[in-house]
């Protein structure tokens, strides 16, 4: 059963994928399940 985070988290990558956008975030892993998302992550240099 998905959480609201999984909901959330689900919004935003569909936000990101429509608008063809890199998603910027700290929380990388909780994308990966998500196919042709381009996560980034701004803390890692």
């Amino acid at each position: 059963m998905p959480t609201a985070q999984d909901v959330g988290d689900a919004l935003i990558a569909a936000t990101a994928l429509v608008h063809n956008l890199e998603l910027a975030t700290a929380n990388t892993s909780d994308f990966d399940w998500i196919e042709g998302l381009d996560v980034v992550n701004p803390v890692v240099r």
